[in-house]
């Protein structure tokens, strides 16, 4: 008889755990409490344009490869998905009309960062980078492919190479500090500061290991499946059709049943009992224990930041977008001061908008352009409901952010904006507070921290998607749900 393995989320960490087990024969049934698979990769129609929801590039994109080669369907990506490069990957701007470009090829890096501040930034960006990738080879092993187990990790034989190397990583030192000591520039500074929102982290209060971020974009590079994002997750859907696993919709498991340090069986949104053998949560990790599993005393991690998103149809404009643009705010230590320690979005706001249909014009018709605006907010935000009326006050304040990098942009807006706030997060994914990332790297301690992909107290309960380990971000997710299916069977009699 073959194992039933039900799966509480159909995320790509869920589906990625999913598909790998049912190639090697696993019974599997997802249950999804939304109307569609994909999780936080949305796909939304508006205004005649389509907008990626959730993440707006891959990177690492041979992560992906290598799941695709290993279910046995002797396929490669490029069969389903073709990859187009983001080139530049990022356009920065600040208030004083300065600008940069950020290129992952050396020449047109080299060029950009000689015309913005000098030939002694080249230098300091080569030193940076050369740290963080030895950073990068010396860790990517223990945090990254491969199941963490905390601080026992570096007692592992397999591990110990790894201790000589330990200074690198400056745990003990702030990622901002971190940067300041490598470049002279302080917009630079800036710049490599927010890579530290890329896990929904301060970069005042994050350990320099984080350097290791900017590393892999500039090293792997940024790409965007022709399509949309989404089109990752309809290869997976494909994949499943094809493995024969089923997906339950619009249904939300309420209860995780347990005996024994045993889960038996989950409890849907309609009253019915699910029996598995394996229980996977590709849910947050503290909704599944607190809510599922009824662990009362659980204890709220420190939570990432959570955003606020508008998306708008631009008529043709005279701004000249790239993929991907970052307004920076002139107060960035304020402002990551108001997310985390006043929890209130910031004021002066740090701006960041994606236009895919720069890369892939399909994505807007005629000659629009899908503009998906993000500000990074609190979780759990103070004295904030996220109403109607909130969501239209922030957005003009935004607007009115906006309008002093591309004067008078909202008279190009065509039609009504939709609004995401951190409630809408909170909601449709139980993401705890509306964090994006489940828990943030805002401690040396962060990555220790960070929920394994196996419950320590329920034998078969396992855990996948960005808030357990490795992380957010689609690269990473991927991995996560390898990780809890490779543990299943691995397990022998549980």
């Amino acid at each position: 008889m073959k194992n039933k393995v039900i799966v509480i989320g159909a995320g790509i960490g869920g589906m990625t755990s999913a598909l790998l087990l049912a190639s090697k024969g696993y019974d599997i049934t997802i249950i999804e409490k939304n109307n569609a698979a994909g999780g936080r990769m949305r796909r939304i129609y508006h205004n005649e344009c389509v907008f990626d929801a959730g993440p707006s590039l891959i990177t690492m994109p041979f992560i992906l490869q290598d799941f695709i080669q290993s279910l046995g369907f002797g396929k490669q990506l490029s069969d389903y998905i073709d990859l187009l490069p983001i080139h530049p990957i990022c356009h920065y701007k600040w208030s004083d009309s300065s600008s940069l470009d950020f290129y992952t090829d050396k020449k047109s890096m080299h060029k950009a960062l000689q015309e913005f501040s000098g030939s002694n930034s080249i230098q300091e960006f080569e030193f940076y980078l050369a740290h963080a990738q030895k950073v990068y080879s010396a860790t990517k092993d223990v945090f990254l492919f491969n199941p963490f187990d905390g601080f026992l990790e570096f007692f592992k034989t397999k591990n110990l190479p790894l201790l000589p190397q330990l200074p690198l990583l400056r745990f003990t030192k702030g990622f901002h500090d971190h940067n300041a000591s490598y470049f002279s520039d302080k917009k630079l500074i800036q710049l490599f500061d927010r890579f530290a929102t890329y896990n929904g982290s301060s970069p005042y209060k994050a350990p320099a290991t984080l350097m290791v971020i900017p590393y892999i974009e500039w090293n792997y590079g940024g790409w965007y499946p022709k399509g949309g994002i989404y089109s990752i997750a309809e290869t997976y859907l494909q994949l499943c059709n094809e493995l024969g696993i089923s997906i339950i919709y619009d249904t939300e498991v309420k209860k995780i049943h347990c005996n024994n340090g045993r889960a038996e069986s989950v409890e849907t949104s309609s009253g019915t009992l699910l029996k598995a053998d394996y229980i996977i949560s590709n849910s947050d990790v503290y909704h599944t224990r607190t809510k599922l599993l009824g662990r009362n005393s659980e204890k709220m991690p420190d939570l990432s930041s959570s955003g606020f998103v508008i998306l708008l149809a631009m008529k043709k404009n005279p701004f000249s977008m790239k993929h991907h643009t970052v307004l920076f705010s002139d107060d960035y230590q304020r402002e990551f001061h108001e997310i985390f320690m006043e929890e209130i979005p910031p004021q002066n706001m740090t701006v960041y908008i994606s236009v895919s249909s720069i890369t892939d014009a399909s994505q807007a018709q005629g000659e629009k352009e899908n503009w998906f605006i993000l500000v990074n907010t609190p979780s759990n935000s103070l004295n904030m409901q996220w109403n109607n009326d909130e969501q239209h006050f922030y957005a003009e304040k935004i607007f009115k952010q906006i309008d002093k990098y591309y004067p008078e942009f909202e008279a190009y807006i065509d039609g009504e904006p939709r609004y995401i706030s951190p409630k809408h997060f909170s909601e449709d994914f139980n993401a705890t507070g509306g964090s994006l990332y489940g828990s943030s790297s805002n401690s040396m301690f962060s990555a220790f921290l960070r929920p394994k992909n196996r419950d320590t107290k329920i034998k078969n309960l396992f855990y996948c998607g960005g808030s357990s380990h490795p992380g957010g971000g689609i690269p990473l997710v991927i991995l996560s749900g390898q990780f809890a299916a490779k543990a299943i069977m691995e397990s022998k009699n549980l």
